[in-house]
């Protein structure tokens, strides 16, 4: 009969080093405790919540504003429309033709002669000149 004998190292725990290294690997200073460790990381933590709430803060104010101007753009839009529209009634209302026809309407009609009508002229001397002069003692 053959008994098959396991190898010593095989038996044991395995390790992905020689036994031998295990005594050089040692740590040659002892790190920092937990506690001291997330004592040190709280302030970065700090910082970077505090940098995504500000950067949140931001977009919500630029998405706000973005839809303050899209507003005020229609508004314009509308706005200038309107002022198109009107300028439009008002040239057709001071056209020739609709004049006549709201003077037809008003019982109004064009003069069947014509006068024209001078000024007088500046020569003419005006009847308060003499009273104002008087006035102030002249």
């Amino acid at each position: 009969m053959t008994t098959i004998a396991a190898d010593i190292r095989l038996q044991g725990r395995f390790l992905p080093f020689d036994e031998e290294d295990w005594q050089a690997a040692r740590p040659r200073r002892r790190a920092l405790p937990r506690a001291l460790v997330a004592w040190l990381l709280l302030p970065a933590m700090a910082a970077l919540v505090a940098v995504g709430i500000m950067y949140a803060a931001q977009t919500a104010q630029a998405t706000a504003l973005t839809y303050q101007i899209a507003a005020l753009r229609a508004a314009k839009a509308q706005l200038l429309n309107t002022e198109q529209t009107q300028l439009q009634q008002l040239q057709k209302l001071e056209s020739a033709g609709q004049l006549a026809q709201s003077a037809g309407h008003l019982g109004l009609a064009p003069a069947p002669t014509w006068a024209v009508i001078t000024p007088p002229s500046p020569t003419t001397v005006d009847p308060l000149t003499p009273v104002i002069i008087a006035l102030r003692g002249g």
